[in-house]
């Protein structure tokens, strides 16, 4: 049954980053984190880091996680734990984004990144600002879907179970990217 669920989660992936756009970041050796751009859609502005304020409309970027890629992390053998190898492999990411960013690769115009997840730790050691998702559909919606990935791709091996934890937007000016990362 959980090869089932693996091979549907896999494809509803597959079709959601191929609709958005998402690719990983130009001169990546892990092709772990994956980027597409847009307008930023909120309906209310997001103050990033303390100095940069993101209003409606502007062109962000947003992260995205491979869990293909997470997959083939998960079946490696190593005595580190997988979190904290994924957590060394985004931080070479972003010093490849910052990279891209320095050399005008992804446009100026582009003034802050962003993803939404539940691994708020993590995302704040890395000097992300952190913005609880509201109570409602999509805060329960990304909830559901990352435990289930969770539970479906990376808990298998283990006897703990994936806890359901709370979302949130995570955010990085590119200032912040290029002081921390460059």
């Amino acid at each position: 049954m959980s090869s089932l669920l693996r091979k549907l989660s896999k494809l509803v992936d597959q079709r959601y980053l191929k609709k958005v756009g998402a690719t990983p970041i130009p001169g990546s050796t892990e092709k772990l984190l994956l980027l597409c751009f847009h307008p930023y859609l909120g309906k209310k502005s997001v103050r990033v880091n303390d100095t940069l304020l993101i209003e409606q409309n502007e062109l962000v970027g947003e992260f995205h996680l491979s869990n293909s890629r997470i997959l083939e992390i998960a079946a490696e053998k190593s005595e580190r734990s997988m979190e904290w190898r994924i957590l060394e492999i985004l931080k070479h990411e972003f010093g490849c984004l910052a990279k891209v960013c320095q050399t005008e690769q992804i446009s100026s115009s582009i003034r802050g990144f962003y993803g939404v997840l539940v691994l708020a730790a993590g995302a704040r050691r890395l000097g992300f600002t952190l913005i609880p998702l509201p109570k409602g559909f999509f805060s329960w919606w990304v909830s559901f879907w990352e435990s289930m990935l969770r539970r479906i791709n990376y808990s298998y091996q283990t006897k703990k179970k994936p806890k359901k934890m709370p979302s949130y937007e995570v955010w990085i000016s590119r200032e912040e990217l290029l002081r921390r990362y460059q």
